[in-house]
């Protein structure tokens, strides 16, 4: 199975390679390893299992009817030859259970909640009759910030996965996918802090995922329905294992491969499967988890595109799998390092011209994981290429080749510009298949006197495949890319640290300013405080600029609209400039307000408000 399917790569244009005029060189950036936080991640226990184990009516059952045809047709559909359905793409592994076959899921006030230690747990079971793995999509909007969940699958009772903090969810407007955990039923732990009772907690299971394979079998196609292979696992012969490969001697590869992850994400009633990579930033004072991708792997096939909501309905159902390979060359036998990263992601930029997608993660990747160093400046022909993937979902594979040129595929979205917006590989050893979707090119360099690997772009699709070893893929171009995501990896005057929270000084009780650092570094804020006459006012800062790393500056405006209880008439909302604000900060915690309202100024200190 390819990556895009495309038939054949539109002719190279080698000499607009070498013909460039010469521009001024543009930042190399080199990688880090994550940092190790303050406070380890807790381990995943459960509270009731004995008990429930002893008295197994104490849990929540659901059991679905099995998978119908129609549900098995979707997945076979999604994954069909491009004769059948034009192009494609990311790899489908599991259909949303239709409505009519999910007659009934627990919710709060159906569960056995127990008394333990600090509170109450309670446990729910759903099971997909023959589901390879599960994902459950739970709704927690109105849920409490300090409610747990634990999971695991019917396979491997003994896999937990978890603690999941609803607090960690960013985005539970929608209802939040669980991790894949494999089986055919999954079981969910809920731990409800304090001694309120839990039954009225609006938390309920909506929809189900039936995966038709998992990861202890490398995400084995025979079990897709329609794929036609014959298995084991059946990522062609011809792809070459991390652990096989001559380049795993070397340090500096080690790094960029442990940037890599395979991705697991529901979007259009199923299950996919693509790759990305986590990229550094030139910010040594934090480590945001950027996360480079492909556009396709969460867009449509054709327009309409998704629009930026719609990127983020998708965004959030994330999971990323770090270090999902085998323990030594074609062992084929998972590592124990293997950890998922299941708190969806947040959408920041995508184009389906270039074939770029650009997220930040929402939670920290786990220890052992890099942050790749990159190198927008436009590639050669005939430079050395390396791709670390996840074909069909099979462990970490790598690939090896060289540049071609620049091309644009006979297939696909319209370019703006008609030609070259891809880079176009030919390799030597190993291939790419559906599920390599979004993972790096890679070349070798050094940086700051350190052998380093840098991206360069993520693959789109093309004709290479074991059957076809002369066909040719292409990857998106970080070259065109990089005025789009250069605020976010190469911030001017980059902040020293987040300043999300909400600020006031202790000894000047009855004001405070609450600011939302985006992730451009750009602030927003709210400021309460008191009037001239006494009165409680509210002032807006919608953004500003950092005059250095520490300092930040914007206009203050005040704004009205119709009370809460009143008809809502857009004619009375309005607002008004009243002066400006600047922020300085001495260190994350620290900082002083100086402003100007209506031509008077002053200032404060603030510290950040603890909790």
């Amino acid at each position: 199975m390819h990556k895009r399917f495309f038939p054949r790569l539109a002719a190279f244009a080698l000499g607009l390679v070498l013909g460039l005029p010469a521009l001024a060189a543009l930042p190399v950036v080199p990688g880090e390893p994550v940092r190790a936080g303050s406070t380890p991640a807790p381990e995943p226990t459960l509270r009731v299992e004995k008990r429930v184990e002893a008295r197994p009516e104490l849990r929540a059952q659901a059991v679905l009817a099995p998978v119908t045809e129609a549900e098995r047709a979707q997945v076979a559909r999604l994954n069909a030859p491009p004769a059948l359905r034009g192009m494609a793409k990311r790899v489908a592994i599991g259909v949303v259970r239709a409505p009519e076959n999910v007659p009934y899921l627990p919710a709060a006030k159906d569960l056995a909640w127990l008394a333990v230690e600090g509170g109450h747990a309670a446990q729910m079971a759903i099971t997909s009759p023959d589901a390879a793995a599960l994902r459950v999509a739970i709704d927690l909007a109105g849920a409490p910030p300090d409610v747990q969940m634990v999971f695991f699958g019917s396979k491997d009772p003994s896999r937990l996965v978890g603690p999941v903090r609803v607090a960690d969810i960013a985005d539970r407007s929608a209802p939040w996918w669980s991790p894949v955990t494999e089986g055919e039923t999954q079981t969910v732990e809920f731990f409800a802090p304090g001694a309120g009772d839990p039954r009225g907690l609006p938390i309920r299971a909506v929809k189900v995922s039936h995966l038709f394979t998992g990861p202890s079998s490398r995400f084995d196609k025979a079990t897709l329905p329609a794929d036609g292979c014959t298995g084991p696992n059946c990522s062609g012969s011809c792809n070459v294992d991390l652990a096989c490969s001559p380049l795993d001697t070397s340090a500096a590869f080690q790094n960029a491969a442990n940037a890599v992850a395979m991705m697991v994400f529901n979007d259009a009633g199923a299950t996919f499967l693509c790759t990305g990579t986590l990229l550094s930033d030139t910010d040594a004072s934090t480590q945001i988890p950027w996360f480079y991708t492909a556009n396709h792997c969460f867009d449509n096939d054709k327009a309409p595109f998704k629009t930026p909501t719609q990127m983020q309905t998708v965004a959030n159902t994330l999971e990323t799998d770090w270090f999902y390979q085998s323990t030594s060359c074609n062992s084929g036998v998972e590592s124990n390092t293997f950890r998922p990263l299941v708190n969806g992601a947040t959408y920041i930029f995508s184009n389906a011209v270039s074939d770029v997608l650009f997220l930040k993660l929402n939670g920290t990747p786990p220890p052992g994981a890099f942050f790749a160093g990159w190198d927008p400046n436009v590639m050669g022909a005939h430079t050395a290429v390396v791709d670390v993937h996840h074909p069909s979902g099979d462990f970490k594979k790598v690939s090896q080749g060289s540049v071609l040129g620049f091309t644009t595929p006979n297939a696909g979205p319209p370019t703006s510009s008609g030609t070259n917006q891809y880079i176009g590989v030919q390799w030597s050893s190993g291939t790419t298949e559906g599920g390599s979707s979004g993972s790096p090119l890679l070349t070798a360099g050094v940086a700051g006197g350190v052998s380093q690997y840098f991206l360069r772009g993520g693959l789109l699709g093309g004709a290479a495949s074991c059957d076809d070893r002369a066909g040719a893929d292409m990857f998106s171009r970080l070259d065109l890319a990089y005025p789009s995501l250069a605020p976010y990896l190469n911030p001017p005057n980059a902040p020293i640290a987040d300043f999300t929270d909400l600020w006031y000084d202790p000894s000047d009780d009855g004001w405070g300013l609450n600011i939302v650092q985006h992730p451009s570094h750009n602030l927003f804020a709210v400021w309460y405080t008191y009037g001239p006459d006494g009165r409680d006012t509210w002032y807006v800062m919608p953004g500003g600029t950092w005059s250095s790393s520490t300092s930040f500056s914007g206009t203050l405006l005040s704004v009205a609209a119709p009370a809460y209880n009143g008809a809502f008439d857009r004619n009375n909302v309005g607002n008004q400039a009243v002066g400006s604000i600047t922020l300085t900060f001495s260190d994350a915690s620290h900082g002083t307000l100086s402003y100007t309202v209506n031509g008077v100024s002053g200032s404060k200190p603030m510290i950040r408000q603890p909790f």
